[in-house]
């Protein structure tokens, strides 16, 4: 059996993915999807599956999700 030359290199570059920053709030996950402080920016989604909206900020996210989570909680129950 003979070798056979193969021009590759040794060692393939790793590509990394890093998954876009997310962080939790009363049940809920708000995900990092567009820039920092653009419209839309972190998606809010709870842990139902169920899409509370989008917002500009952090502190906007949290304040939605304490607006609305009340209400959509009385829907998923009703729905049970």
């Amino acid at each position: 059996m003979a070798c056979v030359d193969v021009n590759e290199p040794l060692h393939r570059p790793v590509t990394q993915f890093t998954p876009p920053p997310c962080w939790l709030h009363r049940g809920c996950r708000i995900q990092l999807i567009g820039y920092p402080r653009c419209e839309g920016a972190y998606l809010i989604q709870h842990s139902s599956g169920a899409v509370l909206g989008r917002s500009s900020s952090l502190t906007g996210a949290r304040l939605l999700i304490d607006e609305q989570i009340a209400l959509l909680r009385q829907r998923l129950a009703a729905a049970a």
